[in-house]
């Protein structure tokens, strides 16, 4: 983590965006159902029989029919008892079975794209509900005086659900209680030469009941436009596929949101991180390599650990309460004027020599793994891992 960055997230994201791909909020068409009622126009009286023999045959067969009738109505009414209670005993074993609550995505970061990398909006939900999230859709060659390096759509914004209610086994149902931006939208400026145009996050706009499908829902049982935003395009090839995540799916639109489990996608992170790290040592340690190598080789593995370090931030900001969060960021701030101090320290003494930022490098390298592995502890705590 470096002193002085400036929206890291925003530059390594927007580097892969474009605007103009897919449209992003479909018209909706609605549509009036008509109920026809046939009506015979020539309605006549019945005649009333004069036979009383008649009439009593008439009365002990309506008699019969209707014993028949409630007898054949008690069964329906048994049947229908039956599955009903079958029904809610499904209902209760799943709800008993998952106990789900907002603790269960604690570790879950839901992300709505394109699928593109042109736009993103990323959202988690805390323990009671509340929600916070990023939405960008950025274009690098929208410039202009001011803004060189590019425009984008942003927004950072806070809200809260309702509690969730049980539709069935695998789904449940809520509502958007609270939703709210931190920059007004259609608000423009300029900061670190980008123009942010503040605007509405997709996904979330113009809606407010919102579903949540469970790991192990049928694929089946999730409407086509909301699998297909999460990658389901045909199933026409999967027999009794389920869903392996979670998804948010936005019921008036049918947009959905994918749930990624933010501890796992981090430990892919730090093993590739320590893969390539073990890489380069070999190569600095093996490798007769120049000085300019050298620095270079030691500079690469800084940006490895600063980066696998700045990741593990972003979850942790993400995962931990705010008093936690906000003692920690302290901390932190102390750290980066502790490690530079100590960065400074070691070039001193090679000032003004080829060996220099090497050394600073591989010094800045080593306090920054190391302090990579205490903030994993936390998570580790966290997660009772």
């Amino acid at each position: 983590m470096k002193k002085g960055m400036v929206l890291p997230v925003f530059i390594s994201l927007v580097a892969l965006s474009v605007w103009g791909c897919k449209s992003k909020e479909p018209e909706i068409t609605e549509g009036t159902a008509t109920v026809g009622i046939a009506i015979d126009p020539e309605g006549k009286e019945q005649k009333e029989s004069q036979d009383k023999g008649e009439g009593r045959e008439k009365g002990q067969k309506e008699k019969q029919e209707k014993t028949e009738n409630q007898n054949g109505e008690g069964k329906e009414d048994e049947a229908g008892q039956q599955k009903a209670e079958q029904e809610m005993e499904k209902a209760g074993t799943a709800e008993e079975g998952s106990r789900f609550s907002f603790a269960d995505l604690s570790k879950v970061e839901f992300i709505f794209c394109s699928g593109a990398g042109g736009w993103q909006t990323s959202l988690t939900i805390k323990e009671d509900g509340s929600f916070s999230g990023l939405f960008f859709d950025g274009n690098l060659g929208d410039i202009g005086e001011g803004y060189p390096n590019g425009s984008v759509l942003w927004s950072e914004f806070d809200g809260s659900f309702t509690q969730p209610v049980q539709t069935d086994a695998y789904t449940y149902s809520m509502q958007i209680a609270e939703l709210e931006y931190q920059e007004p939208i259609g608000k423009e400026e300029i900061r670190e030469e980008i123009r942010y145009c503040y605007a509405d996050a997709y996904g979330l706009s113009d809606t407010r009941t919102v579903r949540i499908h469970l790991p192990g829902t049928p694929l089946e049982e999730i409407p086509e436009e909301a699998r297909r935003w999460v990658g389901y395009y045909d199933l026409s090839q999967l027999t009794g596929e389920t869903l392996p995540f979670y998804v948010l799916e936005n019921e008036e639109h049918q947009y959905s949101f994918r749930g990624y489990d933010m501890v796992e996608e981090l430990k892919k992170t730090i093993a590739y991180t320590e893969s390539q790290a073990a890489e380069q040592e070999e190569l600095i340690q093996k490798e007769a390599l120049s000085q300019a190598e050298l620095t270079e080789k030691t500079g690469y593995l800084y940006d490895l650990w600063d980066q696998a370090l700045n990741s593990t931030w972003d979850v942790l900001k993400k995962t931990l309460d705010p008093e936690t969060m906000e003692a920690l960021t302290v901390e932190e701030r102390r750290w980066i004027e502790q490690k530079e101090a100590a960065v400074a320290e070691a070039g001193a003494e090679f000032e003004g020599g080829s060996m220099q930022p090497m050394i600073m490098n591989d010094k800045a390298a080593e306090l920054t793994k190391a302090r990579l592995y205490e903030l994993l502890k936390l998570l580790k705590i966290r997660y009772n891992e």
